[in-house]
């Protein structure tokens, strides 16, 4: 009987020896394509970062354009709200004046011709 135990048993260690084997060759199987994904990864995220990086680029570009437009925009507004202060006063001196001169004459400053 001890004869079939020890087959037994070289039967069980075989099994065993190849289930390891498959478990090694898995794992080193699984070690190899994460390692050939972490490449792809790494080629993806710098691909990414680069076209981030040209859009963000052209963002800015164009907002600079934008801010300097807004900006002669703003110009030319002050100098049209600064001739219109101008015409503003000229109307305003006249209206006094014409104001004064009515009075002056309403209570016979300026005598009749």
């Amino acid at each position: 009987m001890s004869i079939t135990i020890e087959s037994d048993l070289k039967e069980i260690l075989t099994r065993l020896e190849q289930k390891i084997d498959n478990v090694q060759k898995d794992v080193s199987d699984l070690k190899l394509s994460t390692t050939k994904m972490e490449v792809e990864i790494k080629g993806e995220i710098k691909t990414l970062e680069a076209s981030l990086r040209g859009e963000i680029k052209a963002l800015e570009s164009s907002l600079r354009g934008e801010i300097k437009t807004l900006d002669e925009k703003v110009t030319g507004f002050g100098k049209r709200l600064e001739n219109q202060e101008f015409v503003s006063r000229g109307i305003l001196v006249s209206l006094v004046i014409a104001i004064l001169g009515g009075l002056a004459k309403l209570f016979g400053f300026i005598g009749n011709p």
